[in-house]
């Protein structure tokens, strides 16, 4: 993935509550939040690149299209009920 990073992007990584916290390993700048981790009180900081972020998040598209794909699972209307 390109390291270069649009306005939207970042805008995108700030909104899921990252923030630029630190630089290493050359110039790359990496985003930093706390997450609770699942099950417990206990909060971890999590810190990734923004190429990384956008990666996780494509990855997880495409993941969400798949299932939906293969299950036949489509999103309901506003009108439609569940069976």
């Amino acid at each position: 993935m390109d390291d270069t990073v649009t306005d939207a992007q970042l805008k995108q990584i700030f909104r899921k509550g990252y923030t630029p916290e630190s630089q290493a390993r050359g110039n790359q700048v990496y985003y930093c939040r706390t997450e609770r981790e699942l099950g417990t009180r206990f909060e971890r900081k999590q810190c990734k690149t923004a190429a990384h972020i956008l990666q996780d998040e494509q990855w997880g598209k495409e993941a969400t299209a798949e299932v939906e794909r293969t299950s036949g699972n489509k999103a309901l209307g506003p009108n439609e009920r569940a069976k």
